[in-house]
């Protein structure tokens, strides 16, 4: 069973729309990340999920029970469901009250002193119970907002941007600790994140949002390797990105025209497309080789870069590629910026989207 289905969900203020028309299913013990830029709709989506609002229209499922279907049912469901907001806010407390205040109030206080300490430990924050929580860091604050929301055990814990104000060792511990969540306690995690890679590290799947819908769901894999439109193609950071006009040649394979060159891909789209080649898809050599890639252009090198591990290439060829090899290639080669250099790769490293 999904323990979230959200079902034609739409959201809006007065006349402006945020959400248009979303569906969404997550499965139990599973860990998936609502990623976007700034304004795409993450937040509000989040805070429905959390039945803080309610949709304009659609609904929210939770276990299969509409979650909305009335008062009581919408309070025994959020007993059900922890949330830390990207800002969170510190009780003027002890650590220890804080953490305890959400079993307090449920009237839970039996064996209350072992659950606080064993939820801080799990957060990293032993023997903070007697410190004032408003003079804590503000990667301890998270993490004390983290417990907060632990110690009622829930069965979904919703993160919105849960590192978006926090130093990079900070982000390190709170990664560390939502990847311990899901997959030791086997609790549901969303989280929203405009942080693409950190998305593909800590997520099962992904959902791809902008202006307040849902351009692509799957895997990082999948989502990474196969973008379905050009945003996300962009947003993710894919290299050689072109668009032009595919026709059909042979069976499933096409030619597609761009203003200046020609690239043969294995599609069965036609008319106006975008494809992508990534860079380690390209090999190069300094003269013509014979090859059986079907894609051999020729084009001049205009950019070097070290990036660490391998060397990127820009290579004008009419279209800009991105081209990796090694520093040991690249010496062999003896390329330089202004360099003639011949490019293949077969017809099914183009994606055609």
């Amino acid at each position: 069973m999904h323990i979230v289905k959200l079902e034609n969900i739409c959201k809006s203020y007065d006349n402006l729309q945020i959400l248009n028309d979303i569906n969404i299913k997550i499965k139990k013990r599973t860990s998936t990340a609502l990623v976007g830029p700034t304004g795409s709709g993450k937040t509000v989506l989040l805070r429905i999920m959390d039945l803080l609002e309610k949709p304009s229209s659609g609904t929210v499922y939770f276990e299969g029970v509409d979650a909305n279907s009335s008062s009581n049912t919408r309070l025994e469901i959020r007993r059900k469901i922890g949330m830390v907001f990207q800002k969170p806010l510190a009780f003027k407390a002890s650590v220890y009250d804080n953490v305890a205040y959400g079993l307090k109030i449920r009237g839970e206080t039996k064996d209350l002193e072992k659950k606080v300490k064993e939820t801080l430990e799990t957060v990293e924050l032993k023997g903070y119970e007697n410190r004032n929580a408003l003079k804590l860091s503000g990667g301890e604050t998270q993490r004390l907002a983290l417990a907060r929301a632990m110690i009622t055990n829930p069965k979904l814990l919703l993160l919105d941007e849960p590192t978006s104000n926090l130093d990079p060792i900070s982000t390190k511990k709170m990664e560390e600790l939502i990847t311990q969540i899901n997959q030791e306690y086997e609790t549901t995690v969303i989280m929203t994140t405009h942080n693409i890679f950190q998305g593909r590290k800590l997520a099962d799947e992904m959902i791809i949002m902008n202006k307040g819908q849902i351009f692509q769901s799957g895997s990082p894999d999948e989502i990474f390797k196969m973008p379905e439109s050009r945003f996300v193609a962009d947003f993710i950071g894919i290299e050689n990105v072109m668009e032009g006009t595919a026709s059909r040649t042979n069976g499933d394979l096409v030619s597609i025209k761009t203003s200046s060159i020609t690239i043969y891909a294995i599609t069965e789209k036609q008319g106006h497309v975008n494809f992508s080649i990534r860079p380690d898809e390209i090999t190069i050599s300094c003269g013509k080789i014979k090859t059986s890639a079907r894609n051999v252009i020729k084009g001049k090198v205009k950019e070097i870069t070290d990036t660490g591990s391998l060397i990127r290439l820009i290579v004008d060829a009419g279209e800009q590629f991105a081209v990796f090899i090694t520093q040991n290639s690249l010496l062999d080669l003896q390329i330089t910026i202004g360099t003639t250099v011949w490019m293949y790769f077969k017809a099914s490293a183009v994606h055609v989207f």
